[in-house]
């Protein structure tokens, strides 16, 4: 009885060692399991992607800080990529004598930082993103005056077309336009001009973050060139900016509907510390958080966008997707659509400067175009 025993269990111990032997045989992809989250884990969401649209990039960073020569107080800061790495969203490399061009145009009063130290701080980690991925990234302060938005707009026009001067590497034929809030609604009339002086003639893709009304580009349809492509951005915990206002303008744009999106960032909360909140700050360093919001709804949306427009490649992906949760269920997804509709919630920002219902106040030259 005891030599049967000894037996057995030699012979499961030997059956074992096979086992485990022809697993080790075939390579460690046989060992992985579906990772499971323990029921005590704490719940985390989820980490920008190390790779691929969302991810930084392997550039660095030179900059470059001149005066503004027709408006002293301002300042043109140039951001260019720097090292030997490959860039496959934009195509080449780093450390290429010519690089696509990104301008990152900043919302009211947003500019103050860059004006007095020569770089933003208030959008660095856009800044930062799109320079990683290998491009000369240019932004200008200009003065956001809520009162006159008409006279505003082409100030940081006239600025941009100064700071091509500054940014040799710069290939303006292949260039984005970024613009949140009141800069957001700055993008069209800046891509009109742009495109005036033949940029963007190889590629041009615009994206807008929670953008103000726009200014300068008249009440009926935006004109641009067939080959634009565009991303208007909305946040549904946006309380200080109407998302008619990107309605309207997604709506106006004349590019194909095939190359133009409208995206609602939609926030996910699982309990009083796993928050994830889009809001109309979002884009903003120091003021909103660096989360999957940014890594997911500006970045990969962004790096979607422009690598579309440059290479062809990334063009039906998916916008919508936001990322998992440690747990492995789905942040809420953002809404992808060519028909947005408004659905709140109520924006009162402009009432604090005396300009109630910013749709359709008079101060908004498209306010009898205004979506209901």
């Amino acid at each position: 009885m005891m030599r049967s025993s000894i037996s057995q269990c030699l012979h499961a111990l030997i059956r074992t060692a096979i086992v485990v032997a022809a697993l080790m045989a075939v390579g460690p992809m046989a060992l992985a399991v579906p990772a499971i989250a323990r029921a005590d884990a704490p719940l985390t969401p989820p980490s920008q992607p190390t790779r691929g649209l969302g991810a930084n990039g392997p550039c660095a960073a030179s900059t470059r800080i001149e005066p503004n020569p027709h408006d002293i107080t301002q300042k043109i800061t140039i951001y260019s990529p720097a090292g030997r790495g490959a860039t496959p969203l934009t195509g080449g490399h780093c450390n290429d004598a010519k690089r696509p061009v990104v301008v990152v145009v900043h919302g009211l009063l947003a500019g103050i930082d860059d004006q007095l130290l020569g770089s933003s701080l208030l959008y660095a980690d856009i800044i930062n993103h799109f320079v990683s991925t290998g491009n000369v990234v240019v932004f200008a302060s200009w003065p956001t005056n809520p009162y006159d938005f008409a006279r505003s707009v082409p100030k940081e026009d006239a600025a941009l077309t100064i700071a091509k001067n500054f940014a040799p590497r710069g290939d303006f034929t292949r260039l984005g336009i970024v613009g949140h809030s009141m800069g957001g609604g700055a993008v069209p009339y800046l891509a009109q001009h742009a495109v005036a002086r033949g940029w963007g003639s190889k590629a041009l893709w615009l994206f807008q973050l929670a953008p103000a009304f726009a200014t300068g580009v008249g009440t009926g349809k935006i004109a641009l060139p067939a080959h634009t492509h565009v991303v208007v951005e909305n946040y549904d915990h946006d309380n200080i900016l109407d998302a008619r206002l990107g309605i309207d303008q997604f709506s106006a744009y004349t590019v194909p509907v095939s190359n133009k999106r409208y995206v609602m960032v939609r926030s996910d909360v699982r309990g009083p510390l796993q928050r994830l909140d889009a809001t109309h700050l979002s884009p903003n360093t120091l003021l909103a958080p660096n989360d999957a919001v940014r890594f997911f709804g500006i970045y990969r949306v962004g790096d979607a966008l422009q690598s579309c427009s440059l290479t062809g490649r990334f063009c039906d992906t998916d916008l919508s997707y936001m990322g998992r949760w440690s747990d492995g269920r789905p942040v809420t997804p953002a809404i992808s659509t060519v028909h947005p509709v408004d659905a709140g919630p109520r924006a009162d920002a402009f009432s604090a400067f005396g300009l109630p219902g910013e749709c359709d106040t008079p101060a908004n030259p498209r306010a009898a175009v205004c979506p209901s």
